[in-house]
């Protein structure tokens, strides 16, 4: 190298895992090759999940032979992803394989932990160790496979059966998808200063930013499940807590009217305020607050903004190894083989005829299904409709069956403690409990 030349750098967002390379820059976004990370605008944003420049930090890449460098690892089942679904299909191949090759790959720590307690132990005193069963390390230990923590997949190659890490190449017998869904943010918040609860990590940021404040004015945009959760849980450690939904009701998609009023009024007994049909055009932060405008020219000051709109699985890894995508990966109902022969998928990242399977009840199902066909073995997999509980322990809601938007619904049950609603479509039966 030339004396004074300076080498190019790279940043790796730690959202997604997408890598800025300062000597291609980003032209889609404006950003011309050869511009350096700290020249690039505050507002730039990362063109794949929409993240802030802030969530970038330095990266290095791992110098690493074509072959798997782990010891002990010399092709066998790569796991991507260590949530729940990660671990489950762990748990499932060693039920059934305690001497197959297993390395699990994943951007985080691997820590195992149950992800839909976050959103309820926000109003709890709890913190980070009481909510980890265990290290990811000693999970790892535990089943005698091989963990790569904190690395990011780039892509997979479905031809010759390997997986490209930001660690190193590695080869596989069987690949099995678990790398879940991130949160879905509306283009109109890209580059806002926004919280979420889709990982522990994520808790744990949101956790401490409302444990170091005396009054916190809490914003959340999403009045679905998530959103209907956090709402009764932060109300007990916010000074005041606001909910902002493009519906009329709360958690409008998944139950009727008539029970969306009475969990209105739920809310509103807690001292939610629920401003429904209401869009969010675009928030601007500043340093003591942020500013949160409306549609309707409203405009709300927050302390902290955490957004609940729901998921979407990133395409990414989809696009490389050229799998079957409709809102998820595309799966084999019975088998939950993906499109190309030897991997599978399974969790928030699959979907079923367009509809994701967002929701943990059947996951075990799925890894139980997956490890037997890895093994050449038949436990086929039968999906149904998981029953919904939803996490608002003042007023428990319970969702059972597909809830078709064209069919009418049935009161079966009316009392101050109790409402009880069913609905009959053409192919199932769904029914919402919402009070004791």
């Amino acid at each position: 190298m030339r004396a004074g030349q300076v080498t190019r750098q790279l940043y790796i967002c730690r959202a997604c895992g997408l890598i800025y390379d300062e000597e291609k820059g980003d032209p889609d976004s404006g950003i011309a090759p050869g511009t350096r990370f700290e020249d690039i605008p505050d507002d730039w944003e990362c063109p794949l999940c929409g993240v802030t420049k802030t969530d970038f930090e330095p990266f290095e890449p791992f110098e690493a032979p074509d072959i798997g460098e782990v010891v002990g690892f010399n092709g066998g089942v790569v796991v991507v992803g260590a949530g729940i679904a990660g671990w489950s299909v762990v748990r499932a191949v060693r039920s059934i394989d305690a001497t197959i090759p297993i390395l699990m790959i994943t951007a985080c720590s691997g820590d195992d932990y149950h992800k839909p307690q976050l959103s309820v132990a926000i109003g709890q005193n709890t913190d980070r160790a009481s909510l980890v069963a265990k290290t990811g390390r000693d999970q790892a230990n535990e089943f005698g496979i091989s963990l790569l923590a904190d690395t990011f997949v780039i892509g997979i190659d479905s031809t010759t059966r390997r997986v490209r890490t930001t660690r190193g190449t590695y080869s596989y017998t069987a690949c099995v998808i678990a790398a879940g869904a991130r949160p879905f943010r509306p283009p109109a918040l890209n580059g806002a200063a926004l919280f979420t609860v889709n990982h522990i990590d994520d808790w744990e940021r949101l956790s401490s930013t409302i444990a170091s404040s005396v009054q916190t004015r809490a914003i959340v945009i999403g009045g679905g499940l998530i959103g209907c959760e956090l709402a009764e849980n932060l109300v007990t450690k916010c000074q005041s807590v606001t909910v902002i939904e493009k519906q009329d009701l709360p958690l409008s998609s998944l139950i009727p009217e008539k029970a969306g009023q009475r969990l209105l009024e739920h809310l509103n007994n807690i001292e939610v305020d629920f401003l429904g049909s209401s869009t969010v055009t675009h928030v601007v932060n500043g340093d003591g607050c942020s500013i949160v405008c409306l549609e309707t020219g409203t405009t709300l000051e927050a302390d902290l903004i955490i957004l609940a709109t729901g998921l979407v699985t990133d395409q990414r890894i989809a696009r490389s190894a050229d799998l079957r995508f409709d809102n998820g990966l595309i799966v084999d109902s019975k088998t939950l083989e993906t499109s190309q022969k030897g991997i599978y998928a399974l969790g928030d990242c699959i979907a079923f005829e367009g509809r994701p399977s967002r929701y943990v009840e059947p996951i075990s199902k799925q890894a139980k299904a997956i490890a037997y066909a890895i093994a050449g073995k038949a436990a086929p997999y039968e999906h149904r409709e998981p029953v919904v509980r939803v996490k608002t322990p003042k007023l428990p809601i319970t969702i059972e069956g597909l809830v078709q938007p064209e069919a009418d619904w049935i009161t079966t049950i009316d009392t101050e403690a109790l409402l009880v609603m069913e609905q009959v479509g053409r192919s199932s039966k769904s029914k919402v409990s919402i009070g004791r």
